[in-house]
């Protein structure tokens, strides 16, 4: 029997909680008032449930967590269960149970890469995003220059600069008098309200981009691991190694455990990149936002290059089963023929998920490359 894995994971406990505390973050935005505009709001000014990246969040930490579980409870399981296909081996045959506990708690200690990697890239786009404007919400930025970002943004995030300035609605009329109507130099600081829902809010986007992250960082340990499997400590300790069964009766070379937990991950990242999409379907081409396009071609990459960095992986043992075929009949030849490298067998149903990401991926893809190329 394979060792013990716990289905509890903290990243999804972290994921479920934020969701949790994002829809009480509600009862705070309605107890002082950014659901309301300014008195002198912009005509186009949105409130916060009429912003459709704020309100739902919520909803996006919970669509969230799925992808986290796969790709970290199912493929931790799915190590183990390969002493049982006969890909994971030792020394004297087998592993021995004392060897599978070793593995799997290497294995979560080699979690720690992952979660590094996914708050470097976490504060990557985040800094990106925050740093033009941070002076204007943190820093000591002119009123003036307070103001013309406010007429850019006409959202709650800003709505003290426009209760700061009682014209604030004819003032974004016009762009230019926003940018040079006030020449005043003082600084207008964040009520304490203003300054809770502002960081909130960069809370909520940081640790989003952070699990969703660490969600494809997994997914590509795992297969990191894979590639460079007898090189670990815990392989040269326990005498382990891996080979590719090219004799599975499943025709998966003893890797459909593998191969479930992947399916599962691009059925629950398939909601992502429709979301994508989406978005970029219906706007304007004339305002599209250099955010907008930088996912639209990050979500497909990261779901497109976690699959072949694992085909690439497979495809790097397949001459392990070659040498260790020779020395067999040719039964053992008609068996190899009959297994599938790929992680999508012939039956196509069970592997839907993955189709169906790959698809959006591309879609999504193409769709970009036609709107550069002006098409």
């Amino acid at each position: 029997m394979a060792a013990n894995v716990h289905n509890k994971d903290p990243a999804v406990t972290l994921a479920l909680g934020a969701s949790l505390l994002s829809l009480l973050f509600w009862g705070f935005v309605l107890i002082f008032g950014f659901d309301q505009p300014p008195v002198a709001a912009p005509s186009d000014y949105e409130t916060y449930f009429q912003q459709g990246n704020w309100w739902p969040f919520p909803v996006f930490f919970l669509a969230v967590a799925p992808g986290l579980w796969f790709t970290w409870v199912p493929l931790l399981r799915a190590w183990l269960e390969l002493k049982d296909t006969g890909v994971l081996r030792a020394k004297n045959g087998s592993p021995c149970q004392a060897s599978l506990d070793r593995l799997r708690e290497s294995l979560s200690r080699h979690r720690r890469i992952a979660v590094f990697a996914a708050l470097v890239v976490a504060a990557f786009v985040n800094g990106a995003d925050w740093q033009p404007n941070f002076g204007v919400f943190f820093g000591d930025s002119p009123r003036h220059a307070q103001l013309r970002i406010a007429c850019d943004y006409q959202s709650p995030s800003v709505k003290w600069l426009l209760e700061a300035e009682e014209e604030s609605a004819i003032l974004c009329l016009n762009r230019r008098a926003a940018a040079g109507g006030s020449q005043a130099t003082e600084h207008i600081p964040q009520p304490l309200p203003q300054l809770f829902l502002n960081l909130f809010l960069m809370a909520q986007q940081f640790l989003l981009v952070f699990l969703a992250a660490l969600a494809v960082m997994q997914l590509l340990l795992h297969t990191w691991l894979f590639t460079r499997f007898e090189r670990l400590q815990v392989a040269k300790d326990e005498g382990l190694s891996l080979r590719l069964n090219a004799r599975s009766p499943l025709n998966e070379f003893g890797l459909e455990h593998w191969n479930f937990a992947l399916n599962n991950f691009y059925w629950s990242a398939s909601p992502a990149m429709l979301a994508v999409f989406l978005s970029r379907a219906a706007t304007n081409p004339e305002d599209y936002l250099p955010g907008q396009a930088l996912l639209a071609f990050a979500v497909p990459a990261c779901l497109i290059g976690p699959m072949v960095a694992t085909i690439l992986a497979r495809q790097a043992r397949l001459p392990d089963c070659w040498r260790e075929l020779a020395s067999e009949g040719p039964e053992a030849a008609e068996d190899y023929r009959r297994q599938q490298l790929w992680p999508l067998d012939r039956n196509w149903s069970s592997k839907l998920g993955i189709v169906l990401a790959f698809a959006l991926a591309a879609l999504s893809i193409g769709f970009e490359v036609h709107y550069l190329m002006g098409l």
